[in-house]
């Protein structure tokens, strides 16, 4: 797995929360305070003159996604840092008070969105298909010590054909805050286990990038 992909896939939660209009494009302006925060948190020197440069062929006009995650494949690439920025851009916009009230809290949430952008297909909007889904399910379920029952994942399907094409982080959270994806026995048992699997996957990412480094210098 793909350190920069996978910074990427958060990024453009970030980037699509600037993009008020929905046109699938943002201003240069807020491009450049964007990429000064990630610059920032990823603690990497830069040259503001640089996004200027990228974007020379388009200075009257807002950029889309496809223009702007070139520029970041460049010149951008703390991981947990970098996406607890773009959760908390996405979030303020995206994330419905409903699901903080049901099983998943503010934290599990943030952690719940990383494993998701972990398994989601490389493909934009992000989304997680089944068999990727159904395995962070039975991950939580295990972690929990319970056996994971998929009636719940097969009623939704069946209820929401458009889920069964992929389903997007939002709709991961809303449907498994309001106890349609998993049997919970207490908000504390899951918490537990999401941030046991949290800590397996995610974590274990970064090390595995971290080792990797290391040995080539």
């Amino acid at each position: 797995m793909d350190l920069k992909s996978e910074l990427l896939k958060s990024i453009w939660y970030a980037f699509t929360s600037l993009d008020v209009e929905q046109s699938g494009k943002v201003s240069k302006s807020q491009l450049k305070v964007l990429s000064h925060n990630l610059y920032t948190v990823l603690n990497i020197p830069h040259d503001p003159v640089e996004l200027e440069e990228h974007f020379k062929d388009n200075n009257n006009g807002p950029v889309s996604n496809q223009g702007y995650m070139p520029y970041l494949n460049k010149y951008i690439l703390a991981k947990e840092a970098f996406d607890d920025l773009c959760w908390t851009m996405t979030s303020k916009k995206n994330c419905k008070p409903s699901i903080q009230q049901g099983l998943c809290s503010q934290k599990d949430c943030f952690k719940l969105f990383c494993l998701f952008n972990l398994l989601s297909e490389d493909r934009y909007p992000l989304v997680i298909i089944q068999p990727e889904l159904e395995y962070l399910l039975k991950k939580v379920s295990s972690a929990m010590s319970l056996e994971w029952d998929g009636t719940l994942l097969d009623e939704l399907l069946s209820q929401n054909a458009a889920l069964q094409d992929g389903m997007s982080v939002w709709e991961f959270l809303e449907h498994l805050s309001a106890g349609q994806l998993l049997h919970v026995e207490s908000k504390e048992a899951f918490s537990l286990a999401v941030d046991d699997v949290f800590m397996e996957m995610y974590h274990n990412i970064i090390k595995k990038v971290t080792d990797a480094l290391c040995a080539a210098h």
